[in-house]
């Protein structure tokens, strides 16, 4: 059992075509149209699926260079993220440092305040023996010279500085 649409009739051969064109010139200019407008969709057709051939390279080369480049914008995002990342580090710890330095230039500031303190009752006294008619240097940097008198300076908040010994105001009174 056929179906109507998948029969094909044969196409007409040349000597038939003149029968028809002696007896129905009509029909035989028709078929001839139909002829000429099945070649010309056959060629538009082949056209069109050349274009889309074409059409179809070079969007897939396009898609290729995009995947590349994708492929280098992941990279690069991937750099990027370390670098901000080790950015970031070193800015907290620059804040860090920031933070130290100024907790240790408030120690400082407590410390000469301290000192300060005692300035004026160090103007005239005895050292070692030895009578100071000036100003006694308020910090002491060589600490054996401190150590040869004997004397110690207890740090404001109760421990030795590092490094620093200066003479105690109640041994300049002696």
């Amino acid at each position: 059992m056929e179906k109507p649409f998948e029969y094909r009739k044969r196409p007409l051969s040349h000597q038939e075509l003149e029968n028809i064109a002696r007896t129905d010139p009509k029909r035989a200019k028709r078929i001839i149209i139909n002829r000429k407008s099945a070649l010309r969709a056959k060629e538009k057709k082949k056209l069109y699926t050349c274009e889309l051939e074409q059409r179809f390279q070079k969007l897939k080369s396009q898609a290729a260079q995009a995947s590349l480049q994708v492929n280098l914008l992941q990279m690069e995002q991937k750099s990027l993220i370390n670098e901000n990342s080790m950015l970031k580090d070193h800015t907290k710890l620059t804040k860090q440092m920031i933070e130290l330095q100024e907790s240790k230039k408030d120690v400082i500031r407590k410390e000469i305040k301290f000192y300060q303190h005692f300035v004026p009752t160090q103007m005239c006294g005895t050292v070692g023996g030895n009578m100071v008619n000036n100003l006694i240097p308020v910090w002491v940097n060589n600490s054996s010279m401190a150590a040869t008198q004997g004397l110690t300076l207890l740090h404001p908040v109760g421990q030795l500085s590092n490094q620093t010994r200066l003479p105690r105001p109640q041994a300049l009174r002696q």
